[in-house]
């Protein structure tokens, strides 16, 4: 279990619980970011506010400008 304390509000901390006992603490923290930079862009994804259609190529075509702008965001 590694706590991080949020550096706004000192009162403020996550937990965060790892299986693997190999890791160290800022291993688990960076896994951490990167796995919520993926639920981010999974919830843009899913959203799909940008696109009323249902046709294959519409949605195939959405999913790819997504994920090129999402990477260009993430650069």
């Amino acid at each position: 279990m590694v706590y991080v304390r949020n550096k706004n509000k000192r009162s403020d901390y996550l937990v965060l619980v790892s299986t693997d006992l190999t890791l160290s603490e800022e291993e688990i923290i960076q896994t951490y970011g990167k796995r919520w930079n993926i639920e981010v862009f999974f919830k843009m994804w899913k959203s799909g506010k940008e696109t009323r259609s249902i046709s294959y190529d519409a949605l195939t075509a959405h999913t790819a400008i997504v994920f090129a702008r999402y990477m260009m965001l993430s650069l």
